[in-house]
C-alpha cells in the first residue's frame, strides 16, 4: 500500500468521524466516537509529517504514538455497553466477537509502543504509519460499518 493510499484512507477516517458526531444522542456512542477521533488526530500528525505538511518532529511522534497506545487500550472499555446510536458505524459483530476485538485493540496498543521507541527519523516513520494503518484496518474492516 502506497503512502497516498494510507493518508486517504487516514482522511476518510478522520472525516467521516468529525461528520459522525453531530447528532449523537446516546452518550456511550458519543465517548466511543470521540475516542477514535482523539485515535484518528494523533494518526494524522504522524501523516502530516509524512506529507511534508508539518516538519518532522521525533518527540512528537513518539509521543503521537504513545496516545495511540494508550487509546488503543482503552477502547474495549468504551465498547463494554453494547449502545446503539443511528450515528454509530459500530457493526454488532464486535459484542460477538468482544474477545477478538479486544486483542484487536491490544495488537495495536502493542505495536503503537513499540514504535514509539524506535522513531528517530522520518525514515522509519513511513513504515511506522503503514504497520499501524494495518492494524486500525484490521478493527474497521471487521468491526466498522
Amino acid at each position: 500500500m502506497n503512502f497516498f493510499k494510507i493518508f486517504t484512507a487516514i482522511f476518510i477516517v478522520t472525516s467521516s468521524v468529525v461528520f459522525a458526531h453531530s447528532g449523537v444522542k446516546d452518550k456511550n456512542v458519543k465517548e466511543r466516537m470521540m475516542l477514535m477521533k482523539k485515535m484518528a488526530d494523533n494518526t494524522k500528525i504522524i501523516g502530516h509529517m509524512l506529507k511534508g505538511k508539518t516538519s518532522f518532529d521525533a518527540n512528537e511522534a513518539k509521543l503521537a504514538l504513545e496516545r495511540l497506545s494508550s487509546l488503543s487500550l482503552k477502547t474495549p472499555k468504551v465498547f463494554e455497553v453494547n449502545a446503539t446510536d443511528p450515528k454509530s458505524e459500530a457493526k454488532p459483530t464486535i459484542w460477538d466477537e468482544f474477545n477478538e476485538f479486544t486483542k484487536l485493540s491490544e495488537d495495536l496498543a502493542a505495536t503503537s509502543a513499540v514504535l514509539a521507541v524506535s522513531i528517530d527519523t522520518i525514515e522509519v516513520l513511513r513504515p511506522a504509519l503503514k504497520q499501524i494503518s494495518s492494524g486500525c484496518k484490521a478493527c474497521h474492516s471487521r468491526y466498522r460499518e
